[in-house]
């Protein structure tokens, strides 16, 4: 019983390691399509090099505006350039990706062709080529359809970092997560603390209406009292004034011997010193 588990478990890494073997194995109409497209790549990095930087205009005498072209006219342009199918959707981010990098990097002086890594699976054929620029090195990525056409259908570049940089900017991003995280703390204390001055302010707001209010009412009562007074001045003024005529009326009558006082009319009351 020991013997046919040694046996199967012997077997089973034999066909282990059969599989891994095979799977980094390809056909010869494989390595020819993996051939064609390490081939075919330096003629596409350099024409989106010629298109991120204007040189194309300088190189062909042409003005090709590529933010304004359909997909379908970058596509079209792009297989005039190179030569071969082009999906229009991956040249473009080609051209994208290589304009953004024109700040950092600068110009790809050269282009490693004998340090080529390709990886090919059922669909794509995905080629990485080392390449070396005015302000650093890079890796452009290429990919191609795995058929007979060797379609582009995406294209980037990317910066290669030294083991300084990548620490440098590991320790940065870091600090700006730990910064992050201190100033959040910080406004959140901040805002519990508030929860202690709201009812304060609130209370003294309420205060502040409050006295407005009654303050409000005490002025209208002093409003009405003068009014009263007022109206009463003027009722007593009116009263006494309505006496005094009749008795000066009265007085003139019996000054001319009337009976009566119709006929005198007093036009004005005037005080004497």
């Amino acid at each position: 019983m020991k013997k046919i588990t040694i046996f199967a478990a012997a077997a089973l890494c034999a066909f282990g390691l059969t599989a891994c073997g095979s799977a980094e194995e390809y056909s010869d109409y494989q390595m020819q399509k993996i051939q064609a497209a390490e081939t075919n790549v330096s003629a596409v990095i350099r024409t989106l090099e010629f298109c991120s930087n204007g040189t194309i205009e300088a190189v062909y005498g042409i003005n090709i505006p590529w933010d304004e072209y359909t997909m379908d006219e970058v596509a079209a342009t792009a297989q005039t350039l190179m030569g071969g199918e082009v999906d229009g959707y991956g040249f473009y981010n080609g051209y994208t990706s290589f304009k953004a990098a024109q700040d950092t990097l600068g110009s790809i002086t050269f282009v490693d062709s004998e340090n080529i890594e390709t990886v090919a699976n059922d669909e794509q054929i995905i080629v990485s080529v080392p390449v070396t620029c005015e302000n650093g090195d890079a890796t452009v990525e290429v990919i191609f359809s795995n058929d007979q056409f060797l379609k582009l259908e995406s294209a980037s570049i990317t910066q290669n970092f030294t083991m300084g940089e990548k620490m440098e900017k590991g320790a940065l991003n870091t600090l700006i997560g730990i910064s992050t995280v201190f100033i959040v703390l910080i406004l959140i204390s901040l805002l519990i603390s508030c929860f202690g001055v709201i009812p304060k302010i609130q209370k003294a707001i309420a205060d502040g209406k409050k006295a407005k209010e009654e303050e409000k009412s005490v002025t209208e009562k002093s409003i009405d009292n003068a009014v009263n007074q007022i109206i009463a001045n003027e009722t007593v003024d009116e009263s006494d004034d309505l006496e005094l005529v009749a008795v000066i009326a009265a007085a003139i009558a019996a000054y001319e011997g009337s009976a009566t006082t119709e006929g005198y009319v007093v036009r004005s009351i005037r005080r004497r010193r």
